[in-house]
């Protein structure tokens, strides 16, 4: 059938046509109707081959439609104790918490004589990984399937006294649920953030702050504060919390809402102490307006102000409606496209389909095997991570994104701003831009989160997956025959968006068996206020000592995006040894008295006095690890076992971080989280030692913190034992006027790579390109090339291979 129109109705059709007679009126007109043929049959012949080659030689138009490979909808049976939590889950662990009164079912008339923030209530919930003996019991073993588990975390605001307990509820799809308590936090003020309480905090800010609307209205054109009415001329109160020895705290700020809102934030601050449940006790205090305070309320601020000895500032007429419009990402209307950029850009497609295969969230491609994992909490990972059969590494983890902010002016930095978005739940905003994130063709599978403010489950689009083209070659080299493979590769990304950045996270799995981990690092800056008469600035005051102006009156301050990552790493089995390998210069007798008693002067034809040579130091005890001036190779070995070569199997662990923390080790930022210090920890494996800080009860209590890196680090022998890695990846940050309104892409991470985990290079098993310098094709195994070629001799050539 073509054009929907069958070949029978066709007949049909010709059957109804009226009879067309020729009447030949001469020789000529004969010769000439059969010369007009033969020329017609000529070119239709020509342009049916030229077609039918294109087809041939053609893998696929660029412009076709083609299907999106689906993931199967059923889990595995027995599902993946790895796979996030499904929908069903969820909605089966609400019900039990309400049968089991953990939490309580609220009736719409009780929900308005009981607050939120004084019900019990889930803050977060995410699958529970057993204990990795179990698991690798289950999977290598043969033994009991661990079951399926779920961490809740609840909140038991009704209880009087109120306090915070998490939960281990399951075997989840089974009949008969249990649930154990896991933590209980008696002293409630450390409960973990709650979006909730964030919104009070910013409504009983704004009653507050409108007490002021006469200083605000003269001082920020017009602009005024309200809990309740908005309009053109409303600003807003943003919210950050603040470590304090006492009480529950968090600092507010004024800005102009907008697009961009984090980027116009006006010179006036307060604290709000939030430790009781009942907001009318809440009190705003220690106000701080364009560097004058504090002041101890409202009240006396305005007064200062009716009394004249407040110093004011003025922003100009018109300010606020000019931000509002200006403060856009959107493409200028006033800049021409550049040259071509209307032209469609190249992309990556997939000719005969994905070659990976999707089954639940376990994951399959040339030799690879992975499962998927989401954490609501703590945001994605990779487990059971094999190549060739071999298990290469158990877990690789995002556990937390650091951020630690300097300035002296509101905003970012003003106070002691250490934000962890894991407080945020990471796992909770996976975000997918469909065909911006990721190819057309990838593969996107759901994630299950969580709303804390609804109660309720919900889907979303949070991980996809696709084989992405190198652009290069993965191996090549010239000779008698040019010869190469290309770097296809395995990409798992997950977009997050948290408020004014967004992150995105790839886990790439090459077909050598290295496996690349990326953070990036996108979004809107967070700015701190600046002015032109700010007297701690030198007198080039769009360059002060804490950032750069990026515009009117917002300055782009300083700060780190830490990404911290758990990857457990087993090189062939749990007994594994982590080695540094340091590459010295000296003499050759210092090489060779590093391994032996002989000196150079006993070994003929030494003729150079120095050389570089490598000298091994096994990491006796737990440890916390930094990159060092000279060069160390960081490389995890299995002393019990070795290739063919007689080199213990082993893998190296690269970054591409270069520097080191600059802050003194007694800062709180470190105190609380002492990854910051370190670009990689090393510590022996323990099940209760699953996440690298406890953050989300610590951002109250930096001084104070219930668990972090460093309780890890307690000088256990690690040597032949079953090893974590802790690898905390930079990116240092300092804003300029590029990164504004948008911040373009910062990437950082670090390589996982076998080290004499084969006995050659491990791609012999995929077809490559064979190519005789003649143009002699001996193996196109892709068919990519469509031409026959000659290659000039290479006259002058050194020929070492």
């Amino acid at each position: 059938m073509r054009n929907g129109v069958s070949e029978n109705q066709r007949d049909r059709d010709s059957n109804n046509l009226p009879a067309v007679t020729f009447h030949d009126e001469s020789c000529f007109s004969r010769t000439w109707r059969y010369t007009l043929a033969i020329f017609l049959s000529l070119v239709v012949g020509l342009g049916a081959g030229y077609f039918v080659g294109r087809v041939i030689h053609t893998e696929r138009d660029d412009t076709a439609s083609y299907s999106h490979p689906y993931p199967l909808l059923g889990r595995r049976d027995p599902p993946s104790v790895f796979s996030p939590l499904s929908m069903d889950e969820m909605k089966s662990i609400l019900d039990y918490c309400l049968e089991t009164n953990i939490t309580k079912k609220y009736h719409p008339k009780a929900k308005l004589l009981i607050p939120f923030l004084k019900r019990n209530k889930i803050i977060s919930l995410s699958v529970m990984i057993p204990s990795k003996e179990a698991v690798l019991s289950y999977l290598d073993e043969n033994g009991p399937y661990p079951g399926r588990y779920a961490r809740v975390y609840v909140d038991k605001a009704q209880e009087v006294p109120p306090y915070f307990v998490e939960y281990q509820i399951g075997p989840l799809r089974q009949p008969k649920m249990t649930h154990k308590v896991l933590r209980i936090v008696t002293n409630h003020e450390r409960r973990p953030r709650s979006s909730q309480e964030a919104l009070t905090v910013q409504s009983v800010a704004s009653l507050e702050f409108s007490k002021l609307n006469d200083l605000f209205m003269k001082c920020f054109d017009g602009g005024s504060v309200s809990a309740v009415h908005h309009n053109d001329k409303s600003l807003r109160v943003f919210v950050s919390s603040v470590s304090s020895q006492k009480g529950r705290k968090s600092v507010v700020f004024l800005g102009i809402p907008g697009r961009l809102s984090t980027s116009d934030i006006l010179p006036i601050s307060a604290t709000v102490s939030h430790a009781s449940l009942d907001w009318e006790e809440w009190k705003v205090h220690d106000i701080f307006f364009f560097r004058q305070g504090p002041f101890v309320s409202v009240d006396e601020l305005l007064d200062a102000y009716n009394n004249g000895s407040l110093t004011l500032f003025t922003l100009p007429k018109g300010y606020i409606d000019h931000i509002k419009t200006s403060r856009d990402y959107s493409k200028k209307s006033n800049q021409p496209l550049r040259k071509n950029a209307s032209k469609r850009p190249p992309k990556t497609v997939e000719p005969q389909g994905p070659r990976y295969k999707v089954t639940d969230y376990l994951v399959e491609w040339m030799g690879w095997s992975l499962e998927l994992s989401m954490n609501n909490y703590h945001g994605p990972s990779i487990f059971n991570i094999r190549y060739k059969g071999e298990r290469i590494v158990y877990e690789n983890s995002l556990n937390d994104i650091t951020l630690l902010y300097s300035s002296l002016n509101p905003g970012a930095g003003s106070t002691l701003t250490v934000l962890s978005d894991m407080i945020f739940r990471l796992g909770s905003f996976p975000n997918i831009i469909q065909s911006l994130d990721c190819p057309e063709h990838a593969t996107i599978l759901n994630v299950t989160t969580f709303s804390e403010g609804r109660q309720i489950p919900s889907l979303r689009e949070g991980i996809c997956v696709f084989e992405a083209d190198g652009q290069r070659p993965l191996w090549r080299h010239n000779g008698r025959i040019n010869s190469g493979m290309n770097d296809n590769y395995l990409n798992i990304r997950i977009p997050l968006g948290l408020g004014n950045y967004d992150y995105m996270i790839d886990f790439q799995f090459h077909l050598d068996g290295k496996i690349w981990t990326y953070a990036t690092a996108y979004g809107s800056l967070y700015t701190a206020f600046w002015f032109k008469d700010d007297d701690t600035v030198g007198s080039k005051k769009s360059r002060t000592q804490f950032g750069n102006r990026v515009a009117e009156h917002s300055m782009g301050s300083i700060h780190d995006h830490l990404f911290a990552f758990k990857v457990d790493i087993d090189v062939a089995g749990r007994t594994n040894t982590f080695e540094k390998i340091h590459w010295r210069g000296g003499t050759i007798s210092e090489a060779i008295r590093s391994q032996t008693n002989r000196r150079s002067s006993d070994i003929p034809g030494v003729t150079s006095k120095f050389t570089r040579y490598l000298e091994y130091e096994t990491l006796s005890k737990e440890k916390g690890l930094v990159v060092e001036s000279k060069p160390v190779v960081w490389s995890i070995i299995n002393e019990n076992k070795q290739n063919k070569w007689g080199n213990f199997l082993g893998v190296k662990i690269e970054h591409t971080q270069e520097y080191q923390e600059v802050l003194p080790p007694d800062h709180p930022a470190l105190i609380a989280l002492p990854h910051m210090k370190y670009n990689l920890a090393v510590s022996k494996h323990h099940d209760d030692e699953q996440f690298i800080d406890s953050f989300q009860y610590d951002k109250q209590r930096l001084h104070d913190p219930i668990h972090n890196l460093e309780s890890f680090l307690d000088d256990e022998d690690i040597v032949n034992s079953d090893l974590v890695t802790w690898i905390s990846v930079h990116f240092l940050h300092l804003p300029s006027a590029e990164d504004f309104p948008m911040t373009t892409g910062a990437t950082r991470g670090f390589l996982i790579q076998p080290m004499n985990f084969f006995g050659e290079t491990a791609t012999f098993d995929m077809p490559q390109y064979d190519i005789y310098k003649n143009g002699t094709i001996v193996n196109d195994p892709y068919s990519i090339h469509k031409h026959h070629y000659v290659l000039p001799d290479d006259i002058d050539r050194p020929d070492y291979a």
